[in-house]
Formats: structure tokens, sequence, C-alpha cells
């Protein structure tokens, strides 16, 4: 066969097997963000539409536009070190200016701690403004998720929206819940 058919055959059955396993849906997603870091963004964006297309696959044309909103802290926790050097010492200057002097540099003990503290980022402020709007350009839905006392909270209905899978898979699953219902 020659090579450039093959070559274009190849990258054929590759970018048809690629789509095929790609979710797809006909709901544009647009996530931006003030404060959020641009991967986090990103992944909010994938994961957001990825999750419609399998949840929703025969959702009707619309456009979710979300603002993220997010405020973090560093958080400290103390805990106990897993592993510990063993007989670790240090090397103090001699007593004695004297530079004949053939002794062995005397060392002292390094008093490590069996405890260390790991840092992290923890969200203290989390807020998900969003806008479905139709194919002909109506807004169909709007409102916000706020951060309430480390649940998330649909701001309109005031109802707790937090599961043990976290902020963003609560977002995400809302969303797509209600392109879910406007599908209806």
């Amino acid at each position: 066969m020659n090579r450039p058919i093959a070559l274009s055959l190849l990258t054929a059955c590759a970018l048809a097997f690629g789509c095929a396993t790609q979710p797809s849906t006909p709901v544009a997603v647009n996530v931006t963000s003030d404060t959020a870091t641009a991967n986090f963004v990103k992944q909010v964006h994938d994961i957001t539409v990825s999750t419609i297309a399998k949840e929703v696959p025969n959702a009707r044309p619309m456009t979710v536009n979300v603002k993220l909103d997010i405020a973090e802290k560093v958080q400290s926790t103390p805990g106990l070190a897993f592993s510990q050097p063993v007989n670790q010492s240090r090397a103090v200057p001699p007593v004695t200016g004297d530079p004949a002097n053939n002794w062995p540099q005397p060392t002292v003990p390094v008093n490590n701690s069996v405890f260390e503290t790991s840092k992290s980022l923890q969200i203290t402020d989390y807020r998900v403004l969003y806008t479905i709007i139709d194919a002909s350009g109506h807004v169909v839905d709007s409102d916000q998720l706020l951060l309430d006392k480390g649940h998330l909270v649909d701001t309109s209905s005031h109802a707790s929206i937090s599961t043990p899978n976290g902020l963003v898979s609560d977002t995400v699953n809302f969303l797509a819940s209600r392109v879910r219902t406007l599908s209806h």
C-alpha cells in the first residue's frame, strides 16, 4: 500500500476511534474566574462537559456560563513524622585555635522532633454564578451556589447540595441536573 494512503487511513481511524470515545454534547460550557488558577478553571470546564455529555446525552442545545470565585488560605496541620534519620550529628567549631591539633572535630547530636507540620490550601470561600442560555439566546436559568458553613448551598432554594464527593463534583453534578431539567 502506498505510504501516504496508509498514513491517511491510520490517521482517519485514530480520529474516528478518538471521537467515538470522547463524549459529545450540544451544550457549550464557558468557565471563567478572576481568583482560581487556569488549571482549576480548565478542570471544572472539562469535567462539566464530560458529565453533561454522559448524564444528559439528549440535551437540547444551550450554553452554560459559569463564573467561579474562590478564596483559599494555607492551613498547617501537625502530625507524626513517618521517617526520621538515625544518629544525625553536626560538627561544632573547635575551642582551640591550634592548627597543629589533629584531634577529631567535636560533634553534637541534632535533635529532631517526631512531629512535622504539613501545609495545604483550604478553600475558605467558594461561589459559583451560573447562567444557562437556550439556543435562541434567552436566559432560561440563572443562580448561584455558595459555600456556607462547609456546605454548598443553592441560593434560590437554600438547599444544601453537598455530598462527600467535594465542591467541584457537587458543582458539576448540580449543573448537569439543571441541564437535564431544562432539556425535558
